[in-house]
Formats: structure tokens, C-alpha cells, sequence
């Protein structure tokens, strides 16, 4: 896990670094506003990959009661929503500059 200095979790980073992985992807390359099944080519495994991935990288158990398709519509909802369950710090200005 990355050490943010102040033990606060970047979440953005962690959900970026964990799609990056995942696609094959250079991390700079994902911005909030790509759509996971659209733009990254996931379905509903590897949605589930990329929770369980995560849930083990943040040490954190997401409720399926409380996540529906709109939190993983794009990058930038996933973050807000992991961040929201691990009350860490989304980064929203996270996007490579062209």
C-alpha cells in the first residue's frame, strides 16, 4: 500500500494504480471520467475483481447493499464511492495533463 506521509489513504491513486494493473494500462492513461464498461472493456467479473482487489489493498469489506450500477459507471464514481467507504482522501484533480 502507498504510504501517503500522513497515514491517510490516496484512494484515487489506489483505484487508478489497481485499474492500471488490471487493464494493462499506464496509470496517467485513466482519467475519472472514463466509463469501466465502455472505455476499460470491463463486465460485471471483473467489476468484481477490481472490488475484491481493492476490499484486500484498503483492508475494507464493501456492502453490495449499498453500491448499484451508478458507482461504477466511471473512474471518478468508483473513487467517490471507495472513498466514502474507507474515508479516505479522493484526489479529484487527478488527470494527466495533455
Amino acid at each position: 500500500m502507498d504510504d501517503a506521509g500522513d497515514g491517510a489513504v490516496d484512494v484515487t491513486a489506489m483505484v487508478v494504480g489497481t485499474l492500471a494493473q488490471l487493464t494493462h494500462r499506464d496509470p496517467a492513461t485513466i482519467t475519472p471520467q472514463m466509463r469501466l464498461f465502455a472505455d476499460l472493456s470491463f463486465d460485471s467479473t471483473t467489476v468484481l475483481e477490481l472490488l475484491l482487489e481493492l476490499e484486500t489493498e484498503l483492508d475494507v469489506l464493501f456492502d453490495p447493499e449499498t453500491m448499484d450500477a451508478r458507482h461504477v459507471e466511471t473512474v471518478g464514481a468508483l473513487v467517490e464511492y471507495v472513498s466514502v467507504n474507507v474515508g479516505g482522501a479522493a484526489s479529484p484533480s487527478r488527470t494527466p495533463s495533455s
